[in-house]
């Protein structure tokens, strides 16, 4: 359906969106349910764990403001409704800081995960300096005072938000190729909506274990 969309409040890396939907859609099998929980449960199955564009990742629905329709459409059965709600949508600030664990390393940066979300990429050029990549281990290195510091998967890991990225989605997986991980490809090969972009190349960010001497 339509879709409208009013940010609100900003709360540290959440934030409360309202959304319009013109066309939420219960299907004939659902109609039998109290009408307020069929479209709740509509709305979650269309919304959640989804990217809004230019908006962020819904994590949850806040409340569902009102409901107005219900048109049935000759020889559809499904009835159809005009609903306003308001979503909680994770969509960090840039210079905000965030704690993940580190999911993945390549020659190009190192992934971050926070649970509910894991596009969240550091470029090479933006880890401590200066850091090497052991081809070895497959593990970037920060080099300090001679120490050979690794940066080891599952290790939790503190990181400086500097973009975020909406890529268009691509037509085609042959598209996706060669887009690299701020153009949206995952480590995985797939297409992700939401990009965040980070950065450890501060005093206080990187591994937890660094800076807990």
């Amino acid at each position: 359906g339509a879709l409208h969309v009013t940010p609100s409040t900003c709360e540290a890396m959440f934030q409360i969106a309202r959304l319009e939907d013109a066309s939420v859609k219960i299907l004939p099998e659902n109609l039998g349910k109290p009408r307020l929980e069929a479209i709740t449960q509509e709305i979650e199955s269309l919304y959640m764990d989804k990217v809004v564009k230019d908006l962020g990742l819904v994590v949850t629905l806040y409340e569902i403001i009102s409901i107005e329709g219900g048109t049935v459409y000759p020889g559809e059965g499904s009835a159809h409704f005009h609903v306003v709600f308001r979503v909680v949508v994770f969509r960090p600030f840039v210079g905000e800081v965030l704690e993940g664990k580190l999911k993945k390393s390549d020659k190009t940066g190192i992934y971050v995960s926070v649970g509910y979300f894991s596009d969240i990429f550091i470029p090479e050029h933006m880890l401590q300096e200066p850091s090497v990549f052991d081809e070895a281990e497959q593990l970037w290195v920060w080099v300090y005072q001679e120490q050979k510091m690794f940066m080891d998967l599952e290790e939790p890991i503190r990181v400086r938000v500097q973009s975020i990225r909406f890529p268009d989605q691509p037509r085609s997986a042959n598209d996706l190729v060669g887009l690299g991980p701020l153009g949206g490809v995952t480590p995985e090969g797939t297409f992700a909506p939401l990009v965040v972009q980070g950065d450890i190349n501060a005093d206080g960010l990187g591994l937890l274990s660094w800076w807990q001497q």
